[in-house]
Order: C-alpha cells, then sequence, then structure tokens
C-alpha cells in the first residue's frame, strides 16, 4: 500500500488560509487619563496698620467731607457743633483722642491732617502705623523707625514748646509729624497728613 504524505507547500498554505479566518483581536482598551482641577487660593489682603501717611482704619484723607470718610471708616463722624471742620473720630481710653480736620473755608477738598492726642499719663491703647510706633512711642524710637526723619523745635501759640519729628510720605504730599511737649519722655501729639505739624492747638479758629 502507498502512503501519500502532504507536501510541505500544501500544509503552508492551509495555515494561511485557516489564520487569515481568524477573528482579530480587540484593540486594547485605553487607560483614562484622570482630569486634574488646579484650584488657585487668592492671597489675602495684607492687613493694614491702625494708621498710615493716608488713612486712619479704613477712612482715607481723600474722602471729600466727613460723610464720605463715615462711609469708609465704618462710623459717623461730624464736626463739632461750634467747628465743623474739627471732628472727633475715636476715643483710645480716658486721655486720648484721634480727630479729624478739614478746611474751614471749604475751599480744599477732603481732611487736611488727621491728629491724636494723648491728654494724661495713662495712655492706653493707642493707634500703631506699620513701623509700630505712635504717641507713646519715644523719640528715639520713632528715630529709629525713621533714621531720615527731620527734628525741630516749634513753639506752639496754646501748647508752648514742641520737639517735632517730621517723616515725609515718599509716595504722596502726606507727612507725619510727631511732637513731644515740653517735659514729655514720649510722644504725645500727632498729625498725619497734607497740612501736618503747623498748628497743635485751639483748632477751632482757623489755621
Amino acid at each position: 500500500m502507498t502512503v501519500r504524505t502532504a507536501s510541505t507547500g500544501l500544509i503552508a498554505a492551509l495555515l494561511l488560509a485557516l489564520a487569515g479566518c481568524a477573528t482579530p483581536a480587540p484593540p486594547a482598551a485605553e487607560t483614562p487619563v484622570p482630569t486634574v482641577t488646579v484650584t488657585v487660593t487668592p492671597s489675602p489682603e495684607p492687613e493694614l496698620a491702625d494708621y498710615g501717611f493716608t488713612y486712619f482704619r479704613g477712612g482715607q484723607l481723600s474722602a471729600a467731607d466727613f460723610a464720605e470718610f463715615s462711609t469708609q471708616f465704618g462710623s459717623t463722624v461730624t464736626g463739632l457743633a461750634e467747628c465743623p471742620w474739627y471732628a472727633e473720630v475715636e476715643t483710645h481710653g480716658a486721655d486720648a483722642a484721634t480727630y479729624a480736620f478739614t478746611d474751614p473755608e471749604g475751599v480744599d477738598p477732603g481732611i487736611l491732617f488727621f491728629y491724636t492726642q494723648a491728654f494724661g499719663e495713662a495712655m492706653g491703647d493707642l493707634p500703631r502705623n506699620a513701623e509700630g510706633v505712635g504717641v507713646g512711642s519715644t523719640q528715639a524710637e520713632v528715630l529709629a523707625a525713621y533714621p531720615s526723619a527731620v527734628v525741630d523745635a516749634f513753639d506752639d501759640v496754646s501748647v508752648g514748646p514742641v520737639t517735632r519729628i517730621t517723616v515725609d510720605d515718599p509716595d504722596s504730599d502726606a507727612s507725619y509729624v510727631f511732637g513731644i511737649t515740653d517735659g514729655s519722655p514720649v510722644v504725645n501729639l500727632l498729625q498725619w497728613g497734607t497740612a501736618a505739624g503747623g498748628q497743635w492747638a485751639h483748632l477751632c479758629l482757623p489755621l
């Protein structure tokens, strides 16, 4: 009996035909890319000092009048009955207060200067600026904060001799003028604004 064997070529052809009929494998599933959400937290506004060259608390020198200043400040501020251009803004215990002074003639809008006075030795919790000085600070402390300050002597019509320490604002026309009356160991008068340091008493009279 003769046994026939399939040729190598025929076997190869059959294998190729079978491979062509095979079902193709499904494509690999894509790996989902997670969505990254970036949350930007806004930087908090820097907290303002009690006062600066052009403001006291939230009230600005640029306020047109005491009504606008009151809105900025968050509390009603009105001029004194006998001199409506001069207003008490805030008291600091029993022995000190801060005032705001506007133009008595009503020509220049806005506040000309703020004025903090201490009336006794117990000065209480007093306003401080960004450098940490104010009424109650020593002359040395003020000069340490402002080495280029100008120190001079001023003779006030009512207060008497005052040592003035003047610091000009590089960004505006305003100045700090720290005042130390004769015999006081610390600053007990402070004016700041565009017309500061010229008169320390009788402010119910025009400058």
